[in-house]
């Protein structure tokens, strides 16, 4: 819908002599709309280059310390893989020494040098151990953190999403309240406009000082609403800050959504509980602790390796000389009991299943609720459109009239000015109206946990990649 600026100036006589009185200086003609727009100027200059709905957006996520906080947790699960998978490949240790050692046993005693020999000792070992069979115990840690590493990459775009709509919010938010402190200006400018011509009246003798009372009350409360409107930009700005990281510098460009959205509320549901980053990562949790249960099993199987190893040694054990050797072993270690730390921690992985899986649950209960929300939400602003759209239409057609029927006396000025009110009402109602039913169908695709797929818009990975979540 295109909101149309239908509030105009003019005239209440035909008179040209009243706005002849006006330019000539006997009326004092207000000035106060050349200071209020200064904020509204800078925003909404042609001349400043516009700042998209997308732009704004996309600053808000790589930016935000929390999307970067969540990144770097993503990202040192990735590592715990690679950590995990390091136990598929071979180990290799070396070690050297080199000392002085004094030794009392059979074959010293039975030299000539007494019953302890002291010697200058030396060695050297290299051992290679290969895993053979563990118990699944590698298999099962890598898997787990694979699941941890997809939990934490869901939750990075599900965090990414909620910095999204917020930064849209607060964008629509600042369009949103422009538009009414415009309005706001130009309902200003009408009642000053009637208050001129009402005191030009009073002097000339054809209205009363009531009806100068009248409209001066009204244009204090016009002039209150105005204060109102740009008090509401003010805290429009203020969020604004917040979310994308600094106030606009330059104007911002009139939000739209040209976006494809379902057709029906079980479609949208449907979408919402199939492709949500947030359900997928509570789904992420279950399998990462089913595989922990996994690992926990590894100690009910023997360990199984094979150890290739070379030494050499001078001057060991109190004989002189070299003692060298080579081996290749196969080992196995089966503990048979550990306190039943076991069997204690297979219960403590089937308690954290039953945990994840009620925390899932939650996740879908939520992600529900916003569907409903944002559904209607969206199913009730699109209603009020025509509606209001009417409304204005129709309260601009009763100002017309009654100001024609002021001139020739049908109408008094109370009545104009109770038009003027319904019209700015109007107006106002059906701008709110229109920049939440904008903002209501980007919330049914972050509900859905489309948002960032839609707007095409990119999740830093660690190699400053874009990552869109399809």
């Amino acid at each position: 819908m295109k909101i149309v600026n239908v509030i105009g100036r003019y005239c209440l006589h035909s008179d040209f002599a009243c706005q002849g009185l006006i330019e000539k200086g006997l009326i004092k003609k207000r000035r106060s709309l050349l200071l209020v727009g200064g904020v509204i100027a800078l925003l909404t200059s042609p001349l400043a280059q516009a700042v998209t709905l997308a732009q704004a957006t996309e600053q808000a996520i790589t930016t935000n310390p929390q999307v970067l906080e969540q990144l770097n947790q993503k990202l040192s699960r990735d590592s715990e893989i690679r950590q995990a998978k390091a136990g598929y490949l071979p180990k290799i240790d070396i070690s050297a020494g080199y000392g002085t050692e004094t030794s009392d046993n059979g074959s010293t005693r039975s030299t000539h040098f007494g019953h302890s020999r002291s010697m200058n000792r030396q060695e050297a070992e290299i051992v290679l151990r290969q895993m053979l069979f563990d118990g699944f115990e590698t298999s099962s840690e890598t898997q787990r953190h694979t699941y941890r590493s997809q939990s934490a990459q869901y939750q990075l775009v599900n965090l990414s999403q909620e910095i999204s709509i917020a930064a849209i919010t607060a964008f629509i938010n600042v369009l949103r309240t422009q538009k009414l402190v415009k309005y706001a200006q130009d309902n200003v400018a009408i009642h000053e406009k009637i208050h001129d011509q009402v005191e030009l009246r009073s002097k000339m003798g054809a209205d009363s000082q009531g009806s100068l009372s009248q409209i001066v009350g009204r244009l204090n409360l016009a002039y209150s609403n105005l204060e109102a409107r740009k008090n509401d930009l003010k805290d429009a700005l203020t969020d604004y800050e917040k979310v994308i990281g600094e106030k606009p510098k330059e104007a911002l460009e009139e939000a739209s959504f040209d976006l494809p959205l379902p057709k029906t509320y079980e479609e949208t549901l449907d979408k919402a509980l199939a492709n949500h980053p947030a359900i997928k990562a509570a789904q992420a949790d279950i399998n990462a602790v089913e595989m922990q249960r996994e690992t926990s099993k590894s100690n009910y199987y023997p360990d199984v390796e094979l150890q290739l190893g070379s030494e050499w040694a001078d001057n060991q054990n109190g004989v002189r000389g070299h003692d060298n050797g080579h081996y290749a072993m196969l080992n196995v270690r089966y503990n048979l009991y550990q306190g039943g730390a076991d069997k204690a921690r297979a219960t403590k992985d089937a308690h954290l299943i039953n945990e994840a899986r009620r925390r899932k649950e939650v996740t879908t209960r939520n992600v529900v609720k916003a569907v409903d929300i944002a559904w209607d939400a969206y199913e009730s602003s699109s209603k009020r459109m025509d509606f209001l759209q009417k409304y204005v239409d129709s309260t601009v057609k009763t100002r017309n009239a009654y100001e024609q029927q002021f001139r020739i006396g049908e109408r008094t000025l109370l009545d104009l000015l109770n038009t003027e009110n319904e019209i700015f009402s109007a107006h106002s109602e059906n701008i709110k109206n229109y920049y939440e039913n904008i903002l209501a169908e980007y919330r049914v695709l972050d509900s859905m946990g489309a948002l960032l797929h839609e707007l095409q818009l990119s999740v830093i990975d660690e190699k400053n990649e874009p990552y869109i979540e399809q």
